[in-house]
Protein backbone atom coordinates (compact mmCIF):
# COMPACT_ATOMS: atom_id res chain seq x y z
CA UNK A 1 0.00 0.00 0.00
CA UNK A 2 1.42 3.40 -0.91
CA UNK A 3 2.18 5.46 2.50
CA UNK A 4 3.70 8.71 3.60
CA UNK A 5 3.47 12.38 3.38
CA UNK A 6 4.26 11.80 -0.63
CA UNK A 7 1.48 8.95 -1.38
CA UNK A 8 -0.60 11.11 -3.20
CA UNK A 9 2.34 12.40 -5.42
CA UNK A 10 3.36 9.32 -5.73
CA UNK A 11 0.06 7.99 -7.38
CA UNK A 12 0.18 11.01 -9.34
CA UNK A 13 3.74 10.58 -10.83
CA UNK A 14 2.70 6.62 -11.83
CA UNK A 15 -0.34 7.96 -13.92
CA UNK A 16 2.00 10.56 -15.50
CA UNK A 17 4.32 7.94 -16.41
CA UNK A 18 1.85 5.38 -17.38
CA UNK A 19 0.53 7.84 -19.86
CA UNK A 20 3.80 9.69 -21.15
CA UNK A 21 4.35 5.97 -22.02
CA UNK A 22 1.49 5.29 -23.91
CA UNK A 23 1.02 8.47 -25.74
CA UNK A 24 1.95 8.00 -29.91
CA UNK A 25 3.20 11.37 -30.02
CA UNK A 26 5.02 12.25 -26.55
CA UNK A 27 4.70 16.13 -25.61
CA UNK A 28 8.16 17.69 -24.36
CA UNK A 29 6.75 19.36 -21.47
CA UNK A 30 5.21 16.51 -19.01
CA UNK A 31 4.71 15.88 -15.56
CA UNK A 32 3.11 16.22 -12.14
CA UNK A 33 1.69 19.55 -11.41
CA UNK A 34 0.19 21.73 -8.15
CA UNK A 35 -2.82 22.52 -8.04
CA UNK A 36 -4.93 23.76 -11.23
CA UNK A 37 -3.18 22.76 -14.69
CA UNK A 38 -2.43 26.03 -16.36
CA UNK A 39 -2.41 26.57 -20.35
CA UNK A 40 0.48 28.96 -19.82
CA UNK A 41 2.38 27.40 -22.75
CA UNK A 42 1.43 24.50 -24.56
CA UNK A 43 4.11 24.23 -26.97
CA UNK A 44 2.08 22.06 -28.88
CA UNK A 45 2.20 19.62 -26.37
CA UNK A 46 1.44 19.34 -22.91
CA UNK A 47 0.95 16.04 -20.29
CA UNK A 48 0.61 16.80 -16.60
CA UNK A 49 -1.63 15.41 -13.91
CA UNK A 50 -2.72 17.20 -10.53
CA UNK A 51 -4.22 16.27 -7.44
CA UNK A 52 -7.44 18.31 -7.58
CA UNK A 53 -8.81 17.29 -4.16
CA UNK A 54 -8.11 14.97 -1.50
CA UNK A 55 -10.93 14.05 1.38
CA UNK A 56 -11.78 10.83 3.50
CA UNK A 57 -14.18 8.60 3.22
CA UNK A 58 -16.06 5.61 5.10
CA UNK A 59 -17.81 4.32 1.91
CA UNK A 60 -15.22 4.83 -1.22
CA UNK A 61 -16.35 7.06 -2.79
CA UNK A 62 -18.44 9.38 -0.67
CA UNK A 63 -16.69 11.61 1.33
CA UNK A 64 -16.84 11.55 4.89
CA UNK A 65 -20.26 13.51 6.04
CA UNK A 66 -20.62 12.81 10.14
CA UNK A 67 -17.95 12.28 12.40
CA UNK A 68 -16.87 8.52 13.36
CA UNK A 69 -16.96 8.78 17.22
CA UNK A 70 -13.38 9.19 18.08
CA UNK A 71 -11.89 8.15 14.76
CA UNK A 72 -11.78 9.35 11.30
CA UNK A 73 -12.73 7.71 8.19
CA UNK A 74 -10.56 4.79 7.25
CA UNK A 75 -9.90 5.99 4.00
CA UNK A 76 -8.61 8.87 1.97
CA UNK A 77 -9.67 9.45 -1.54
CA UNK A 78 -7.78 11.86 -4.21
CA UNK A 79 -9.38 13.10 -7.95
CA UNK A 80 -6.75 13.02 -9.95
CA UNK A 81 -6.37 15.18 -12.91
CA UNK A 82 -4.95 13.97 -16.04
CA UNK A 83 -5.19 16.27 -18.87
CA UNK A 84 -3.32 15.97 -22.56
CA UNK A 85 -2.79 19.43 -24.34
CA UNK A 86 -2.02 20.09 -28.12
CA UNK A 87 -1.88 23.66 -29.97
CA UNK A 88 -5.26 23.87 -31.44
CA UNK A 89 -5.11 25.07 -35.60
CA UNK A 90 -4.86 28.86 -35.90
CA UNK A 91 -5.71 30.91 -39.21
CA UNK A 92 -3.39 30.76 -41.54
CA UNK A 93 -2.23 33.25 -43.82
CA UNK A 94 -4.82 35.67 -45.44
CA UNK A 95 -8.02 33.38 -43.50
CA UNK A 96 -9.94 34.37 -40.80
CA UNK A 97 -10.55 30.45 -39.60
CA UNK A 98 -8.40 27.34 -39.95
CA UNK A 99 -8.86 24.88 -42.66
CA UNK A 100 -10.67 21.88 -42.17
CA UNK A 101 -8.19 19.87 -43.13
CA UNK A 102 -6.02 21.35 -39.90
CA UNK A 103 -9.54 21.03 -37.50
CA UNK A 104 -9.70 17.61 -38.80
CA UNK A 105 -6.01 16.15 -38.12
CA UNK A 106 -6.33 18.45 -34.97
CA UNK A 107 -9.76 16.64 -34.12
CA UNK A 108 -7.96 13.17 -34.98
CA UNK A 109 -4.73 13.93 -32.59
CA UNK A 110 -7.08 14.81 -30.02
CA UNK A 111 -8.83 11.75 -30.38
CA UNK A 112 -5.68 9.16 -29.96
CA UNK A 113 -4.63 11.12 -27.43
CA UNK A 114 -7.74 10.64 -25.09
CA UNK A 115 -8.22 7.05 -26.18
CA UNK A 116 -4.62 6.84 -25.69
CA UNK A 117 -4.90 8.35 -21.87
CA UNK A 118 -8.10 6.28 -20.70
CA UNK A 119 -6.48 2.79 -21.64
CA UNK A 120 -2.90 4.34 -19.85
CA UNK A 121 -4.86 5.22 -16.74
CA UNK A 122 -7.37 2.21 -16.43
CA UNK A 123 -4.90 -0.54 -16.88
CA UNK A 124 -2.35 1.38 -14.59
CA UNK A 125 -4.62 2.17 -11.65
CA UNK A 126 -5.85 -2.30 -12.51
CA UNK A 127 -3.05 -2.97 -12.08
CA UNK A 128 -2.12 -0.61 -8.95
CA UNK A 129 -5.06 -1.93 -7.48
CA UNK A 130 -4.19 -6.19 -8.13
CA UNK A 131 -1.14 -5.04 -6.45
CA UNK A 132 -2.59 -3.84 -3.27
CA UNK A 133 -0.93 -0.44 -3.76
CA UNK A 134 -4.22 1.30 -3.70
CA UNK A 135 -7.17 0.79 -2.14
CA UNK A 136 -9.96 1.37 -4.55
CA UNK A 137 -10.44 3.57 -7.92
CA UNK A 138 -13.27 5.05 -10.03
CA UNK A 139 -11.98 7.01 -13.60
CA UNK A 140 -14.63 9.34 -14.02
CA UNK A 141 -16.18 10.75 -17.78
CA UNK A 142 -13.24 12.02 -20.49
CA UNK A 143 -13.76 15.46 -21.38
CA UNK A 144 -12.96 17.45 -24.62
CA UNK A 145 -11.28 20.57 -23.27
CA UNK A 146 -10.99 23.85 -24.99
CA UNK A 147 -10.20 24.96 -27.63
CA UNK A 148 -9.27 28.54 -25.71
CA UNK A 149 -5.45 30.49 -25.21
CA UNK A 150 -4.75 28.06 -28.63
CA UNK A 151 -5.09 24.64 -27.11
CA UNK A 152 -6.63 22.09 -27.13
CA UNK A 153 -7.20 18.30 -25.57
CA UNK A 154 -8.65 16.25 -23.28
CA UNK A 155 -8.86 15.99 -19.71
CA UNK A 156 -9.59 12.69 -17.41
CA UNK A 157 -10.51 12.52 -13.93
CA UNK A 158 -9.85 9.36 -11.56
CA UNK A 159 -10.59 9.28 -7.79
CA UNK A 160 -8.40 6.84 -5.94
CA UNK A 161 -8.52 5.45 -2.69
CA UNK A 162 -5.73 4.81 0.32
CA UNK A 163 -6.25 3.64 3.52
CA UNK A 164 -5.18 6.50 6.16
CA UNK A 165 -2.23 6.47 7.86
Amino acid sequence: MITGELKWYTVAATLEAAVYEALTDTPERHGVVPGAIAWDACDCGMLAVSVAQVYPSEDFPAPQSTRLGTCDAPYEVAELVVQVIRCAPNAEGQSLYPTTEALDASARSVARDAYETLRAVSVRLCEMNDARDISDFLVRPQVTQGPQGGCVGSELRALVSLLRN
